[in-house]
């Protein structure tokens, strides 16, 4: 089925408004990958003789089936039996976060800057803090995206949240944010406007157990689904913390402590997993050092946890995709012979057109990491 494909330059400081520099319609094949915590990305194939092809150009941005919108980073050329083809790729438009990285307030290129941009308040307050300094209206002007502009702030996500970052990139620092309080992120251009709105993205509840809106239920015997994947994954799992207070200048003098994540009772024997964790704290207040440490060690257990997850290829049936529900929502997903049923929050949406139709597979919960999901870890934490 024909994929339309609205192609633009996007606003600069010189031309200040979005212009359209071609429309496409002749893809042979379209995959959409949207995530909630962290940018998804997309790949497009179209004949290259196909009208406005030769106008999918790297750094343009793409609308595509009017749902979708992603920057181009890469482009091939190939010549194959079917013709000249000509693939681009890219992000989701919110990929633009994985751009920068966190800059400690006062920062400039001649003195630097020391220390680390520590922020209270909620969960979406944090966030959109971190996006302003150092990617919209409050970074410095070579650092800013022109007409990135931040939507008003509703408070959602956790009351007292806190964060600290320096030289972090900005996507990790939403994803780790996000996950925590289950608030996603997106940014959208708004045409009219000629602006780039960023903004959470806070999901509603489809599961069975509620009535206050549709049921979204995933299934195999109400043929809501045509296949469906349970995974549940421990091996990267870990369950008892000991978790050390950074920036001591003696080892004698570090503070060290056990914990456990609430709710659980402590581990023991062969199913007992243990990780160490270095804490780094913007210098708390006297006598609240345990609770900072706590508070710090517990967010960063969450990373830790089984990853638990359903993959579905959606039928074509009751539930429309984007109507009835959308990334970020919660909806309930079961097979009753496997004896599994969850509550789950839908994380990414895979959309696949070609020839022979629309293809969606979601998933939902928390898939495993993979290779580079494990080194990225490892990397970030030192190990």
């Amino acid at each position: 089925m024909p994929v339309e494909i609205r192609i633009f330059d996007p606003p600069e400081s010189t031309i200040p408004t979005f212009r359209t520099a071609g429309r496409a319609t002749a893809a042979t094949s379209v995959t959409l990958v949207e995530r909630l915590y962290t940018p998804g990305y997309f790949t497009v194939t179209i004949p290259w003789e196909a009208r406005h092809a030769e106008q999918l150009k790297i750094g343009r941005l793409a609308l595509i089936d009017g749902v979708f919108w992603g920057v181009i980073d890469d482009l091939s050329l190939s010549v194959e039996s079917a013709g000249q083809l000509l693939t681009v790729s890219g992000r989701q438009l919110k990929g633009l976060t994985s751009d920068r990285i966190t800059i400690p307030p006062g920062f400039t290129a001649v003195t630097g800057a020391q220390g680390y941009d520590a922020q209270t308040g909620t969960t979406e307050e944090i966030m959109k803090h971190f996006v302003s300094a150092n990617l919209g209206p409050e970074a410095p002007a070579n650092r800013a995206v022109y007409g990135l502009e931040l939507a008003p702030d509703l408070g959602r996500g956790v009351a007292g949240d806190k964060y600290m970052s320096r030289h972090e990139v900005l996507s990790d620092v939403l994803a780790a944010l996000g996950e925590a309080a289950e608030l996603g992120y997106d940014i959208v251009p708004d045409l009219s406007r000629h602006k780039l709105v960023f903004d959470v993205v806070e999901g509603l509840d489809h599961t069975a157990g509620q009535s206050g809106r549709k049921r979204v239920i995933f299934e195999i015997e109400r043929r809501t689904v045509l296949s469906q994947a349970y995974q549940r994954n421990t091996s990267d799992s870990r369950n008892l913390f000991y978790a050390t207070m950074a920036g001591s200048e003696f080892a004698d003098e570090t503070l060290t402590v056990t914990y456990i994540r609430d709710g659980e009772k402590e581990p023991a024997g062969i199913r007992r997993r243990e990780k160490h964790l270095d804490v780094s704290a913007d210098t708390p207040v006297a006598g609240d050092e345990y609770n900072e440490l706590k508070r710090l060690a517990l967010i960063e257990a969450e990373g830790f946890k089984a990853a638990e997850s359903f993959t579905c290829e959606i039928a074509e049936g009751p539930y429309v995709y984007r109507q009835d529900y959308r990334v970020g929502d919660l909806v309930t997903v079961q097979n009753k012979a496997w004896g599994v049923t969850m509550d789950a929050r839908l994380t990414e949406m895979q959309t696949e057109y070609s020839g022979s139709g629309v293809k969606h597979t979601a998933t939902f919960g928390t898939a495993p990491l993979n290779v580079f999901g494990r080194l990225k870890r490892q990397i970030a934490k030192g190990e």
